[in-house]
């Protein structure tokens, strides 16, 4: 074979070009990468290839290696070298090959390598332990929740085996060994080394043959929601001893109830709520918030035959909707995660042989009126997460501020059990309506608040007209409270007009009324109303001419009488008040 001959069939595509860029030589490789026909030799190098650094080493004589060129579609990779006769170029060598699939091959493998990179980084961004062995139980890899977890190094556990580490006392169970055995995923509890407690679940990975090949264990430190358990169990029973001392509480504040009333209306509905007191039918008392409804359900359980069991009250609106069905019914060990190991009796349960006063029971969604009415029907219920029914001997009093009908028609409560619930109705009238009851309960707040503070008061016969007269849209627990609020807050041995608040002083929407507090010269009462007058609207409009207009006099009068009664001092406050901004 002569040299021709293996310069032709050579792997590599070869090319010659003299100093002056001419092709003086082109192998058989060179013309099927570079798609030549026929003879090139002669032909510019700029014009078979014009993308090609040829001619950049031709001028430099310095060579180009790794040249990357797209021809047609194809990567090409080209390397240039000068050629010298002594120290003078005489041409340049290029030889090329085509790098098409090892291209493909190489960015396949840098997006195989930014995968890798980004799975790392998941792996050890989790906040969980990832632990993985192989079929063996041998330690592969762990990321780093495990080192904070174990208080060790990942290169300090790799390529150890799982039961050499639980030896050591790195954690306590191994769950891996479980894993093999069952061939199925575990999860159990695991001790650490550092007294961690961890939640533990082992999954096995199989091949297509069905042999594990790979043992993938998640951890969840729990230390402190086993504490937070604990506490939680702690505090659960401190409320059950603290339901149990407001129970014998509410029994003796039973016991202590005194109605109070002045009104035949009043008066003939404690005469009904007798006589229901001595039967078990269920109750419906209806009436605005604050009249005393649950005043009037307290009273009937303290007439009843019940009243040596407990009364067990429940606002239906106060409970949160995701809490009141467990608060209701209780519920078994395990129902629902957080849930107490003995399970919880529900309120209607710790009621039975007593009675149950269902207050807001328009709140009650619509899933538990079902429970409540099968309750009322049946006599007895099942709780949550249970099997078994349990028998239930409660009586049902319940109370609404709201129109159920109404409600009933726009479908939020249910019709059946409005009937069940209204066997015998009680609607109490707002404090407005019965207006007789007003003095005797203002006294009687007014010497309770008296004897509890020890601060001794009364009322004058004005401030108590005015109180009568008011409107009340909170009933009695307003009352009550302004009570209160009075005797704490006036420092006069008299409540006066003067000390009510504004609410109820212009309750008729009439102007301001003046109030004589004692018996003094006209002139004298004159000069101090109307330096009351002009204090108050200096206050509320810092401006003369604002004050005249609301004053209904002049400006002068109103800088005059100012003067005069000290409230201006000098020109200079004058002259302020001239220029005082709206």
């Amino acid at each position: 074979m002569d040299f021709e001959q293996g310069f032709q069939e050579m792997h590599h595509g070869v090319i010659m070009v003299d100093v002056l860029g001419f092709l003086i030589a082109c192998n058989k490789t060179a013309r099927e990468l570079l798609g030549i026909n026929g003879n090139v030799i002669g032909e510019k190098a700029r014009e078979i290839l014009p993308d090609s650094a040829v001619l950049q080493v031709l001028e430099t004589g310095e060579a180009i290696l790794n040249e990357k060129v797209d021809i047609g579609g194809r990567i090409l990779i080209f390397n240039h070298k000068p050629v010298f006769e002594g120290e003078k170029l005489s041409g340049v060598v290029t030889s090329f090959q085509d790098i098409t699939d090892l291209d493909a091959v190489a960015q396949e493998l840098e997006i195989t390598k930014e995968l890798n990179r980004e799975l790392e980084a998941i792996f050890n961004s989790s906040y969980d332990e990832i632990y993985v062995t192989d079929g063996q139980g041998i330690t592969l890899r762990v990321n780093k929740a495990g080192e904070r977890l174990y208080g060790v190094k990942a290169e300090e556990i790799v390529g150890r085996h799982v039961s050499e580490l639980e030896e050591q006392g790195l954690f306590t169970p191994s769950i891996t060994p479980q894993v093999l055995k069952t061939r199925k995923r575990v999860t159990s509890v695991q001790n650490t080394k550092s007294g961690q407690k961890l939640i533990v679940t082992g999954n096995p990975v199989f091949d297509e043959k069905g042999e594990i090949i790979r043992i993938v264990t998640n951890s969840r430190d729990i230390t402190e929601l086993s504490n937070l358990r604990q506490r939680l169990e702690e505090t659960e029973k401190l409320m059950d001893n603290y339901r149990s001392e407001i129970a014998k509480l509410r029994k003796e504040r039973i016991h202590s109830i005194e109605i109070i009333t002045n009104s035949t209306t009043m008066q003939h509905i404690l005469d009904l709520a007798e006589k229901v007191a001595g039967v078990d039918s269920t109750v419906l008392i209806e009436g605005e918030s604050g009249v005393g409804k649950g005043v009037i359900a307290s009273k009937i359980h303290q007439m009843s035959r019940r009243n040596d069991k407990p009364f067990i009250t429940i606002n239906c609106g106060a409970i949160p909707e995701n809490l009141i069905e467990s608060e209701l019914f209780g519920y078994e060990a395990g129902a629902f995660t957080g849930a107490k190991k003995d399970g919880k009796k529900g309120l209607l349960e710790l009621a039975n042989g007593g009675t149950v006063f269902l207050d807001e029971i328009s709140e009650l969604p619509l899933n538990l009126q079902v429970k409540l009415l099968h309750v009322i029907q049946e006599r007895r219920m099942m709780r949550v997460g249970g099997s078994d029914y349990i028998e239930v001997n409660a009586r049902i009093i319940a109370a609404t501020n709201r129109n159920i009908q109404r409600l009933i028609k726009e479908r939020k409560f249910r019709e059946d059990l409005y009937y069940r619930l209204n066997v015998v109705p009680l609607i109490i009238p707002p404090l407005r309506h019965r207006k007789e009851d007003i003095p005797v309960l203002i006294d009687h707040f007014l010497q309770a608040f008296s004897d509890k503070y020890e601060l001794y008061k009364k009322i004058s016969s004005d401030t108590k007209e005015l109180l009568v007269n008011y409107n009340w849209p909170g009933n009695v627990r307003e009352l009550e409270n302004l009570i209160e609020r009075l005797v704490v807050t006036v420092d006069a041995h008299e409540i006066l007009p003067v000390h009510l608040p504004d609410y109820i002083l212009h309750a008729d929407g009439s102007s301001e009324k003046v109030f004589v507090l004692d018996i003094c010269s006209i002139k004298n009462a004159t000069e101090e109303l109307e330096r009351q007058l002009l204090t108050k609207a200096l206050a509320r409009y810092r401006n003369t001419y604002r004050m005249a207009e609301a004053l209904e006099v002049n400006q002068s009068t109103i800088v005059r009488k100012m003067h005069r009664y000290g409230i201006l001092k000098d020109k200079g406050d004058n002259a302020l008040l001239l220029n005082q901004s709206e």
